[in-house]
């Protein structure tokens, strides 16, 4: 079993009508790092500035609740990368040699769409330790034996209105939303205590963008 978990949130740029070429760049990173246990050690929020459009389109100010001066006063990507990853040796984990953490996200949209598209335009490595992840809505069909009758994924609400948890904060903002990710662990936990959130997906060879109504 992994001494750490990392679960992570990413909101990114968008716009509506969806346009299969919009190069959709992360503006907020959120994340919590939990020990074995659950049990919260630190957590990190910041806003991420934009290059590409630099401009949030009204559509995504709406939907994210981030202001425009939330993102046109924050260090662009590379920036607060470095320093998310100086807070995540900080407090324990290990990202050279032996990962001791398991990195936690909500579906495949966050390692597979937000993060590799930010690496493509800020020229860096995709990061080794988010090739492999646990996605939260499998473990919770497998935990809970459920499944839906069009076979989609569980959304957030879904999730938490199953497992009876009531939603703090604003959804769609980064950090609140890794946080009832931790929710939803615990409340899987509660149902089954020994349950290990075990990296069940992997980075895909191969993405188009792709943009949900």
């Amino acid at each position: 079993m992994a001494c750490y978990f990392l679960v992570i949130d990413l909101e990114a740029t968008c716009i509506y009508p969806r346009q299969q070429d919009w190069d959709a760049e992360i503006i907020e990173i959120g994340a919590v790092i939990l020990d074995s246990r659950l049990k919260q050690i630190s957590e990190f929020q910041e806003f991420v500035k934009p290059v590409v459009n630099p401009i949030l389109s009204p559509y995504c100010l709406d939907l994210l609740k981030i202001t425009q001066g939330d993102v046109d006063t924050a260090d662009t990507f590379l920036t607060v990368y470095e320093r998310m990853l100086t807070w995540m040796e900080a407090n324990g984990l290990k990202l050279t040699g032996y990962q001791n953490f398991v990195l936690v996200t909500d579906g495949i949209f966050d390692c597979n769409q937000w993060i590799r598209n930010q690496c493509k335009i800020s020229e860096i490595e995709y990061p080794g330790w988010a090739k492999s992840f646990s996605n939260i809505k499998k473990h919770f069909m497998y935990a809970l034996r459920t499944r839906k009758a069009d076979r989609s994924s569980f959304t957030i609400s879904e999730m938490t209105e199953k497992l009876g948890i009531r939603i703090d904060g604003q959804l769609h903002r980064a950090l609140d939303d890794a946080k009832i990710v931790v929710k939803i662990m615990k409340g899987i936990r509660g149902k089954r205590s020994n349950f290990r959130f075990d990296v069940n997906a992997q980075l895909k060879r191969e993405w188009t963008m792709t943009f949900y109504e």
